[in-house]
């Protein structure tokens, strides 16, 4: 529990600051959390008892979690812990599900048939979700009032010429030029479809700074890989 707590608080998941391995250990050790959803009904009269948590550190703690509760909901997707949904796959879930309920039912059927989510991700959170006590702490995520649905968004605006049409991209490192949201906007608003890992149907990987594993399996596949600078000009049609 203590590791899977020291996740779901960490800056890819819930962001939780003042939130730690040590309060991880020390709410769990006194079965103040038992499950995720536990840390948004934490004891705080209690907590404020305890050596070395005076009022303001309680009250900076209980206000950095009710903070949390709302975070986009692929933050929360992320925390849970499911085996290969990093964050990069959360977000790419919930730009499809605006709602963690409606992925809960999903069948792995549906969910392999989105580009970048493979059988073996699909496979996995079909079987997270078919444990009852994973179904029950989503619903309970909910009455405490945590994030758990999101309004779609406004549909991205379409470019006149679609450059990028019929073409799948992966993104992987840092951009100088745009945010991970911002360069799959233009992706999308250009014709492009984006997935979350690098498989023989990805057509470019685009890669910044620090680019990791998926530029490693993109050399592997042979798929070639471009930067920032070429896929501006794929977009706006001088490639």
């Amino acid at each position: 529990v203590v590791r899977a707590v020291e996740h779901f608080v960490s800056r890819q998941a819930m962001d939780i600051a003042g939130f730690g391995i040590r309060q991880a250990e020390l709410f769990v050790e006194r079965g103040f959390i038992r499950d995720l959803a536990d840390i948004y009904q934490l004891p705080w009269d209690e907590i404020r008892r305890l050596e070395g948590y005076g009022d303001k550190r309680v009250e900076n703690l209980r206000a950095a979690v009710e903070a949390s509760k709302d975070r986009p909901i692929h933050r929360l997707l992320t925390g849970l812990g499911i085996r290969y949904v990093g964050a990069v796959v959360a977000e790419l879930l919930t730009q499809h599900y605006h709602s963690l309920f409606d992925l809960m039912n999903a069948s792995p059927e549906e969910l392999s048939a989105i580009e970048g989510i493979g059988p073996k991700i699909a496979a996995s959170i079909h079987d997270y979700f078919s444990v009852p006590a994973n179904r029950a702490l989503l619903e309970k995520f909910a009455r405490l009032g945590v994030r758990v649905a999101e309004t779609p968004p406004a549909p991205v605006e379409q470019a006149a010429v679609q450059p990028l049409a019929g073409l799948t991209f992966v993104v992987t490192g840092t951009l100088s030029g745009f945010t991970r949201t911002e360069v799959e906007k233009f992706i999308k608003a250009h014709g492009g479809k984006v997935a979350g890992s690098v498989s023989s149907k990805t057509s470019y990987v685009v890669a910044g700074e620090a680019a990791g594993s998926k530029l490693a399996k993109a050399q592997q596949l042979g798929v070639p890989v471009i930067d920032e600078a070429t896929l501006r000009a794929m977009a706006e049609g001088r490639r």
